[in-house]
């Protein structure tokens, strides 16, 4: 390690460890917590155990930015409804008085804030390893796992890699963000040994395979990739900061990323807005993932250039799909290349259908056919006006978007969308970071 790295890493340490007044607040309500839900489980017969989970348990978490997970453990012969019922009543009782509300991943949990920190209670199977039945089941594993591996300082060295990846924008399992969960930071820095190596790892990176671009496998399952759930856009930039950390160490990577006011691009941004009903988190963001990028291919049909696309949302009833184009605007007429003459019959099909609406029908030098036409849109504002008045079944938006968007959606751009993002908060840092630069700090 250079003195340069030595130095900003020093530095670094008080950032990511816990003082004691931290760790005496966080064990004080988890302990309360662990003592309410042992008690709202005693009624059930089908609970086998509560557990702490998460990065609290393994003593991963940072300073200001730790959840309290609470996994209910429900024996294995309960089918899947009263899994979900009995979670459900456990964690509404146990959180009684804390505004308890719903949450969705492939279960749903409960979730509230006590005493200033998110609460998680959540149903997972009592089952052995490898038996896993709901993806919660690991969990209890993967922090025996960590407890057994990990010593003091590689759970320091596991602290600097997730404030890093948090610096740099790239962490954060849900399927939203498609980032590094703090489990596979633990896992890579068991793998590397220390942050140093996990980086220098990311800077020299090469894809395994065209399927596979990055792997990491879960130690206590051979048989799970945790890098299928990391996008290959998270993956890169990853890459990206870390080749920038080694050439010139800074400690505001393990700061919230600057983002930088750009006027220009922001003028250019068009957004589609729309409110729908509420869906667990995993079905909320792969539908809108999905509809974003057909509406891409559709933009991109029509002939307007797009440099980047993005789905957001308040992850409760409010979404957009944001657009940054490279081209608004087109001429009024466009060129469609057709068939070779050498292939009579389409060559022929293509002049007698084109004949009349053409403006120009001639040979190229590459002797296809070619044809000039009117262009239906030379606005991309109109085009998404018109996608909303009368394509949407056309598009291939997934099914609770396309409800949503013939209900209300609208398009935004210029003043309205100006006046939009004024007030709604995770609108207008969806459009920050879909302006951000991701080649590093």
């Amino acid at each position: 390690m250079n003195a340069a790295m030595e130095n900003v890493i020093a530095r670094a340490r008080p950032l990511v460890v816990p003082d004691d007044a931290a760790r005496r607040k966080t064990v004080r309500v988890a302990e309360k917590v662990v003592s309410k839900v042992k008690e709202a489980a005693r009624p059930h017969p089908e609970v086998a155990g509560v557990f702490l989970g998460g990065s609290f348990a393994k003593d991963t978490w940072l300073p200001g930015d730790v959840d309290i997970d609470v996994f209910v453990k429900i024996a294995t012969s309960v089918d899947e409804k009263s899994f979900e019922e009995v979670g459900l009543a456990v964690g509404r009782e146990a959180l009684r008085g804390y505004k308890p509300g719903k949450k969705y991943a492939q279960h749903p949990y409960t979730e509230a804030v006590v005493d200033g920190f998110r609460v998680n209670v959540v149903p997972s199977y009592d089952v052995k390893r490898g038996q896993w039945r709901s993806a919660a089941d690991r969990s209890m594993h993967h922090v025996d796992f960590v407890r057994q591996n990990l010593d003091d300082e590689a759970r320091v060295q596991v602290r600097l890699l997730k404030r890093f990846m948090k610096g740099v924008g790239v962490y954060g399992a849900e399927i939203e963000k498609e980032g590094f969960s703090g489990y596979a930071a633990e896992v890579l820095v068991h793998n590397h040994k220390a942050f140093e190596a996990v980086i220098r790892s990311f800077a020299s990176f090469a894809p395994k395979s065209t399927e596979a671009y990055f792997t990491l496998f879960d130690p206590i399952d051979d048989s799970r990739d945790l890098g299928k759930a990391m996008s290959r856009e998270t993956v890169a930039r990853m890459v990206l900061a870390s080749r920038a950390f080694l050439e010139k160490p800074s400690i505001e990577f393990f700061k919230k990323a600057r983002r930088t006011a750009r006027p220009r691009l922001q003028k250019r941004v068009y957004v589609v807005a729309f409110e729908h009903e509420e869906l667990s988190e995993d079905t909320l963001w792969g539908e809108l993932k999905r509809s974003a990028r057909q509406l891409a291919k559709h933009v991109r049909e029509e002939g307007f250039a797009l440099a980047r696309v993005e789905a957001a949302s308040d992850a409760l009833r409010s979404s957009a799909i944001i657009l940054l184009p490279i081209t608004d605007t087109l001429s009024d007429i466009e060129e469609r290349v057709g068939p070779a003459v050498e292939l009579r019959e389409g060559a022929e099909r293509f002049v007698a259908k084109n004949r009349r609406k053409a403006e120009l029908i001639w040979v190229g030098e590459d002797g296809r056919l070619r044809l000039l036409e009117e262009r239906r849109f030379t606005s991309l504002a109109r085009f998404l006006d018109e996608v909303l008045k009368s394509r949407v079944e056309k598009v291939g938006f997934s099914k609770e978007v396309a409800k949503a968007l013939k209900r209300n959606g609208r398009v935004l751009q210029g003043a309205r969308l100006r006046k939009e993002a004024a007030r709604r908060t995770w609108l207008r840092e969806a459009i920050a970071t879909a302006l951000s630069d991701s080649v590093g700090v």
